[in-house]
């Protein structure tokens, strides 16, 4: 069972895989979350409707919107 630090430890955990591939999250306020990929805001996420799922779900449209360029 996974043991979480703090709420940043929660969201690192929400991105599995991304992080490693240069995803990060980071809590604006109560109510919103900034997506970044390495130093770039790629999606603004809200923290009461946001699933994991849905966070996997926006990194990967990012890299498929990186590949289509």
């Amino acid at each position: 069972m996974s043991q979480y630090t703090n709420f940043q430890s929660i969201l690192n955990a929400a991105l599995g895989e991304y992080q490693s591939k240069g995803f990060r999250l980071m809590e604006i306020d109560d109510h919103t979350l900034m997506l970044y990929f390495y130093d770039d805001v790629v999606g603004t996420l809200s923290q009461g409707g946001s699933t994991i799922p849905a966070i996997r779900e926006a990194c990967q449209e990012y890299l498929e919107s990186l590949s289509a360029s």
